[in-house]
């Protein structure tokens, strides 16, 4: 995985529960590196999973709960990191289409040897379906990046986990709604 999400993962906690909580996450998940990471390293996506075990732990909190949370404040870093390529696109619906064939490319071009989760979109009755596949099992954290995708276009829709998703292969299903259902 590259160090840029590790960073913003230990910048995650730091904002949520404090410096000192970090510290214990990483003393907890006992890390190799002692969670030194750079934003242009590559780092075994392990690391990140016992990070987000340790963090789970000492907050008493779900990991996936967690992990949707990182994914909402992750889209917020790639609005001040890469806003011009959020502004390219008009909608969510725009931009979601346009992961797999040109976001995920760039970020092969700016990270080499980066190998980003697929993200692919199709119609369903009343919405439409993100897919995310990856062999890593982050699909919270992409839960929760298309949660805060919506919010970022100030669309009113509902972002639903879909029943039979696992954390390495999952669906969202996007619907359209109102001002009540805006995440």
């Amino acid at each position: 995985m590259k160090g840029m999400i590790f960073v913003e993962l230990m910048n995650f906690m730091d904002e949520s529960f404090g410096a000192d909580f970090t510290e214990r996450v990483i003393e907890q998940a006992d890390l190799p590196n002692e969670a030194a990471f750079t934003t242009v390293g590559n780092y075994p996506s392990e690391h990140a999973g016992a990070l987000v075990e340790a963090a789970s732990l000492l907050a008493d909190a779900d990991a996936a709960g967690l992990c949707e949370a990182f994914g909402r404040y992750l889209f917020q870093r790639f609005e001040v990191r890469f806003p011009h390529l959020l502004h390219r696109y008009a909608s969510a619906r725009e931009l979601l289409d346009h992961v797999q064939s040109h976001i995920h490319e760039e970020v092969k071009v700016i990270y080499p040897g980066a190998t980003p989760p697929s993200v692919t979109t199709h119609e369903c009755e009343g919405g439409y379906i993100v897919a995310y596949r990856s062999h890593r099992a982050f699909a919270h954290i992409a839960f929760g990046l298309v949660q805060q995708c919506i919010v970022f276009y100030s669309e009113h829709s509902r972002v639903e986990w879909c029943p039979d998703s696992v954390s390495d292969h999952a669906r969202f299903i996007i619907r359209p709604g109102t001002d009540s259902d805006a995440i």
